[in-house]
């Protein structure tokens, strides 16, 4: 009893990080641009490596982990609905959900890092998982900006085709 309370703060890091996996996994099926349905199923599989490093090394130190999987697969959708997600470029808040996300991990993350009861080889993992979050949440925030800008763009060339349509 001791050692799952003890180690309760690794065990919900290690359910983040398979959520994380499963949100970039569905957000990658989700999402019609190529580049970008990229990046989320990299993400994916990243968050997937890290969680079962974890896994791993809770092992290794005889600590049962909670979870060692997550069940994912494609978001169940109506026709129409799908139309709409295609239509309506949700594609920006979904990426967003992602990044929160993330953004939770890390700080999950520098909780943990603070307990030195926790075995050396978990903290590496836990390090490196953190530092990787850092920076993809960087490239993320680029990737963004670059929709936004992208998605502003087409905004402006339709109020312009309405305005020279009215002249």
């Amino acid at each position: 009893m001791y050692a799952r309370k003890k180690y309760q703060e690794i065990q919900e890091l290690l359910k983040m990080t398979f959520e994380a996996e499963k949100k970039y996994y569905e957000a990658a099926e989700e999402v019609q641009i190529v580049a970008l349905s990229r990046f989320l199923n990299h993400q994916s599989v990243e968050r997937n490596k890290y969680a079962n490093e974890l896994v791993e090394g809770l092992t290794f130190n005889e600590i049962k982990p909670d979870i060692s999987y997550i069940k994912k697969g494609k978001i169940h959708q109506k026709g129409l609905d799908f139309k709409l997600t295609l239509e309506n470029t949700k594609y920006i808040p979904i990426v967003c959900k992602c990044l929160d996300h993330d953004q939770d991990l890390i700080d999950k993350c520098a909780i943990v890092l603070e307990d030195d009861t926790i075995p050396i080889d978990i903290l590496e993992i836990i390090t490196r998982l953190m530092t990787h979050l850092i920076f993809q949440g960087i490239e993320g925030s680029y990737i963004m900006e670059e929709l936004n800008r992208k998605k502003a763009q087409v905004q402006k060339a339709k109020v312009v085709q309405l305005k020279n349509e009215y002249l």
